[in-house]
C-alpha cells in the first residue's frame, strides 16, 4: 500500500522538499514531460500487446513435444486435426509438383519466320542481280547494305561471296535447292515445335507439359518437342543427311537456317500462376478428426507430434469459437494482453521507482528504456514468425544494454521482464523463459567486467558456454533427445557468439545518441594520453600530479559505498582542467614562484579560482566529454567558500562590506555519489599536503574534520549518500592516504672513500 502511495504521487507529479533535493538536475523536467513519458508507456504497452501471438488460445502451450502431461485432456467438441506449417508447406509444394506446365503453340511466330526468310532471299535475289554489272568498290558497298540488314555473323566472307555471286560456285540450280532446303527445315522443326525453354529447367517427374493450340488442350512428353539447341543440332543433322558430300553447301544453309530458327511453342506464365494457386487452394488444412469426449492424452503421457498437432488444433478451435461467440468474449484475449504487458510494465516501474526513481523522471531515461523494450521483444517477434529457432531471441542483449547504462540492479529486473515477455511471444515457451533469464544474468555478470577488447573475446566464450550449458539442462529435464539438444546447441552458440558484439556496437551508438556515459566510454577517456590530459601534465603539472592523486582517493571511496569508481576516478582526471588558463594563480603550480594573488585584491583571486569551473565546462564542451564528466566538474566545489581569500577580505575590510556569496562557488551541490566523494577527494588531498607531519592520527583528525564541516555545512545535502557511506569514505581515505605518506627509513651518512659511491644516501626514495 506504501509503494502504491508512492507511485499515486509520482504520477500526480507534486512537488516537495525532499523530491527536490534529492534531484535537483531533473527538476524542470519533472513537470516538462510527464505527459511525454506517459505517451512514451502508453506506446510501448501498445506495441507489446499487438506482438503477443493471437488467433488461438495459450492454454496448452506448455505442452510440448516431449515433455510429460501432468493432467488427462479430452476434447470438450468435435474438431479436426490441423496441418503443422510444415506438413502444410508440404503439401502445397506435392500438389504443384504434379501441374504439368502449361505452353501455348503460336503459329503466327512460324508464318512471320517465313515471311522474313523470303525478304531475306529477295534481297540475295536482288544483290546478285547487281553483280552481274557491279564491280570493285560498288560490288562492296552493295554486300556491306544486305550484311547490315540481316547481321547473320555463322555466314562468313567467303560464304557470303558465295551466295551473292551469280557467276561463282553456286550456280542457278544449287541456288534454288539451298532455297528449298532451308524452307523444308524449317517448316519441319516448326511442325514439331521448338519451347522457348531449356527442357533442364522444366522440373517435372513426369516429362509432361500441357500444350495449348488454339482451343485445344492436350498433354504432351517433353521430349516431342526441340527446344532451342536440340532444334540446331536436329536441323544440322537433316542437312548432313541430305548433302553428304558437299559440306561447305552444308554450312551456307546451316548458318542461314540457324539465324531464322526461333521459338514457337511459349511458357505461359499467367495460366500457370493461376492454375499453381488454384491447386494450391484446394490443398486442405486438416490431416485427421478428432470427435468429442476422445481421449488426446493421458496423465504423465509423453507428448508426441501428432499429440502436439491435436493439441494446437484444440488451442485454435477453442479460439475460433470464442470470436464466433461474440460479446465479450471477442476481447476477453486482448484485454488479457493488455493486462500482462500492463503488469509487467507496472511491475518494473515499481522496482524502477523503489531502487532508483531519477529514472522515471528523465524523458530521455524512459524512451531509452522503452527502445531497448521494443528492439528485444520486436527483434524475438521476427524471429517467431521467421521460425528461426527460439535460442536466437536476443534477451542477453537487453540483459548487457540494461547493464551497462544503468545498474546491475536494474538489470536483473529488466531480464526478469524481459525473459517473461519474449517467452510470451514465442507462445508461452517456458524453456525459453528458463534459457533467457540464465544467459541474461549470465549477460550482466560479463559485461560489468569488460574492459578490454581481449575481454570482450573472453565474454564471447562465456556467453556461448552458458547458452549451451542452459540448452543442455533444460533439454535433459524435457526428456528430449541428446540428438536434438546438440542441434539446440549450434543455435545457442551462435546467440552467445554475436550477443556480447551486437551489445557492444549498440551501446556505441546509444551513446552518441542519447549522451550516456557507460563503462567503455569511460575507459577510453581515462587513457592518460588523453589531449586534455597530455596538456595538463604539461601546462599543469602540480593539477595534474593533484588530480591523479584525488582520482585514487576517490576510487577506493566509490568502490567502498557501492557508487560508479570508474566514474569517479575519471571524472577526477578533469575535474580540474579548467586551470589550464590561468595555472600559475593555483599554488600546486607554482613550484616556489612568488604567488600572483599577493598582487590582486581577495575579490579578484576568487573570481580567477572560481572561474575555472566555468572555462573547465567549456574545455569539457569543445573536446566532448560526457555529460557525467561535466557534472562533476561543476559540482566538485559546491557553494563552498574559499575561506582564504574570504577571510582575507575580511582582514582588509569590516565584515558588512564583504559579501560571502562573492567567495562562494557558484554551484550546484553535487547531486551524485560520485560528484560527493570527488568533492572530499579534492578537498581532503589538497589539505593533506599542508600536514608538516602527516602521521597516521593526524591524517585521521584531518580527514574527520573535513568529512563533517562539509556534512555541517550542507554542501552534502542533495547527494545520496548516507551518514554510514561517509564513515566507510573517511576509512578508505584513511587507507589511501597513509600509504601516500608511509613512513620512510633514514639511511646513515656514507663517506666518500676510494671505491665507493660517490655523495650519500639521505632517505629512501629520495
Amino acid at each position: 500500500m506504501a509503494a502504491w502511495l508512492n507511485l499515486k504521487s509520482f504520477f500526480k507529479r507534486k512537488k516537495n522538499k525532499n523530491d527536490e533535493m534529492a534531484f535537483p538536475s531533473t527538476r524542470g523536467e519533472k513537470d516538462r514531460g510527464i505527459w511525454g513519458r506517459i505517451l512514451i508507456a502508453v506506446a510501448l504497452i501498445t506495441i507489446l500487446v499487438f506482438l503477443l501471438p493471437s488467433g488461438q488460445s495459450l492454454q496448452f502451450a506448455d505442452l510440448k513435444e516431449g515433455s510429460i502431461s501432468p493432467r488427462r485432456i479430452v476434447a470438450p467438441f468435435s474438431f479436426e486435426i490441423l496441418k503443422t506449417r510444415e506438413e502444410y508447406s508440404r503439401d502445397r509444394e506435392l500438389a504443384v509438383r504434379n501441374l504439368y506446365p502449361v505452353f501455348r503453340r503460336e503459329n503466327l511466330y512460324a508464318e512471320q519466320t517465313f515471311e522474313q526468310l523470303d525478304g531475306f532471299w529477295s534481297q540475295i535475289n536482288q544483290t546478285r542481280r547487281q553483280f552481274l554489272t557491279l564491280h570493285g568498290g560498288p560490288r562492296r558497298v552493295a554486300l556491306d547494305s544486305l550484311k547490315s540488314k540481316f547481321p547473320i555473323s555463322a555466314i562468313n566472307e567467303v560464304n557470303w561471296q558465295i551466295l551473292t555471286d551469280p557467276k561463282g560456285s553456286l550456280n542457278y540450280d544449287a541456288y534454288q535447292s539451298l532455297q528449298s532446303q532451308t524452307r523444308q527445315s524449317l517448316r519441319d522443326l516448326f511442325g514439331v515445335g521448338i519451347l522457348n525453354k531449356q527442357k533442364g529447367e522444366l522440373e517435372n517427374p513426369d516429362r509432361r507439359i500441357t500444350l495449348i493450340e488454339q482451343n485445344d488442350e492436350i498433354i504432351s512428353a517433353i521430349d516431342d518437342f526441340y527446344d532451342l539447341v536440340e532444334a540446331r543440332a536436329r536441323a544440322l543433322e537433316m542437312l548432313n543427311a541430305a548433302n553428304p558430300e558437299e559440306e561447305f553447301f552444308t554450312q551456307i544453309i546451316f548458318a542461314v537456317e540457324s539465324y531464322f530458327i526461333r521459338s514457337n511453342i511459349f511458357y505461359d506464365e499467367v495460366e500457370n500462376a493461376a492454375r499453381i494457386e488454384e491447386t494450391q487452394s484446394r490443398v486442405p488444412l486438416s490431416s485427421g478428426f478428432v470427435y468429442e469426449d476422445e481421449k488426446i492424452v493421458d496423465r504423465n503421457e509423453r507428448i508426441t507430434p501428432e499429440i502436439r498437432k491435436k493439441l494446437v488444433s484444440l488451442s485454435s478451435k477453442i479460439a475460433e469459437k470464442g470470436m464466433h461467440e461474440g460479446g465479450i468474449r471477442v476481447i476477453l484475449p486482448f484485454i488479457g494482453k493488455i493486462g500482462f504487458v500492463t503488469a509487467l510494465i507496472f511491475v518494473f516501474v515499481v522496482f524502477i521507482y523503489l531502487e532508483k526513481r531519477e529514472i522515471l523522471y528523465s524523458t530521455k531515461y524512459v524512451l531509452l528504456l522503452s527502445i531497448i523494450i521494443l528492439l528485444i521483444a520486436t527483434t524475438s517477434f521476427l524471429s517467431h514468425r521467421l521460425e528461426v529457432s527460439e535460442y536466437f531471441a536476443p534477451v542477453a542483449v537487453g540483459a548487457m544494454l540494461l547493464a551497462s547504462i544503468f545498474n546491475m540492479q536494474l538489470a536483473f529486473a529488466g531480464t526478469a521482464i524481459l525473459s517473461l515477455l519474449v517467452g510470451a511471444i514465442w507462445g508461452n515457451e517456458f524453456n525459453l523463459m528458463a534459457v533467457s533469464f540464465f544467459t541474461g544474468v549470465v549477460g550482466i555478470l560479463v559485461i560489468k567486467r569488460v574492459r578490454t577488447r581481449g575481454q570482450l573475446v573472453q565474454a564471447v566464450f562465456y556467453m556461448i558456454g552458458a547458452q549451451v550449458l542452459a540448452i543442455t539442462m533444460l533439454g535433459l529435464l524435457r526428456y528430449l533427445p541428446i540428438r536434438q539438444i546438440v542441434v539446440d546447441w549450434q543455435f545457442g552458440a551462435l546467440n552467445g557468439l554475436f550477443t556480447p558484439i551486437v551489445a557492444y556496437g549498440i551501446l556505441a551508438l546509444i551513446e552518441s545518441v542519447f549522451d550516456i556515459t557507460t563503462d567503455f566510454a569511460l575507459l577510453e577517456l581515462s587513457n592518460l594520453n588523453h589531449p586534455l590530459l597530455k596538456r595538463l601534465s604539461v601546462e599543469a603539472p602540480g593539477t595534474y600530479h593533484h588530480s591523479i592523486l584525488v582520482g585514487n582517493l576517490a576510487e577506493a571511496a566509490a568502490q567502498a559505498v557501492n557508487a560508479n569508481s570508474l566514474l569517479a576516478r575519471v571524472g577526477c582526471y578533469y575535474h580540474d582542467i579548467g586551470k589550464l588558463e590561468k595555472s600559475e594563480y593555483f599554488v600546486e603550480n607554482q613550484m616556489g614562484s612568488e604567488n600572483p594573488h599577493n598582487k590582486l585584491a581577495p575579490s579578484m583571486s576568487a573570481l580567477i579560482l572560481s572561474n575555472h569551473v566555468k572555462k573547465g565546462i567549456d574545455l569539457a564542451s569543445k573536446y566532448k566529454l560526457p555529460k557525467a564528466i561535466r557534472d562533476i566538474m561543476e559540482q566538485h566545489h559546491g557553494k563552498s567558500v574559499m575561506a582564504f581569500f574570504y577571510q582575507k577580505a575580511l582582514n582588509k575590510k569590516l565584515a558588512e562590506e564583504v559579501n560571502e556569496t562573492d567567495y562562494r562557488y557558484p554551484g550546484p551541490l553535487p547531486q551524485s555519489k560520485e560528484a560527493a566523494i570527488v568533492m572530499l577527494a579534492d578537498s581532503i588531498e589538497a589539505a593533506s599536503r599542508t600536514l608538516k607531519e602527516p602521521t597516521h592520527s593526524r591524517l585521521k583528525g584531518l580527514i574527520e574534520d573535513l568529512v563533517d564541516e562539509r556534512f555541517q555545512a550542507g554542501e552534502l545535502d542533495q547527494s545520496p549518500l548516507t551518514l554510514r557511506d561517509l564513515q566507510r569514505i573517511k576509512e578508505s581515505f584513511l587507507i589511501i592516504l597513509a600509504g601516500i605518506f608511509h613512513a620512510r627509513v633514514e639511511y646513515p651518512e656514507i663517506e666518500e672513500s676510494k671505491g665507493s659511491t660517490k655523495g650519500m644516501i639521505k632517505k629512501d626514495g629520495e
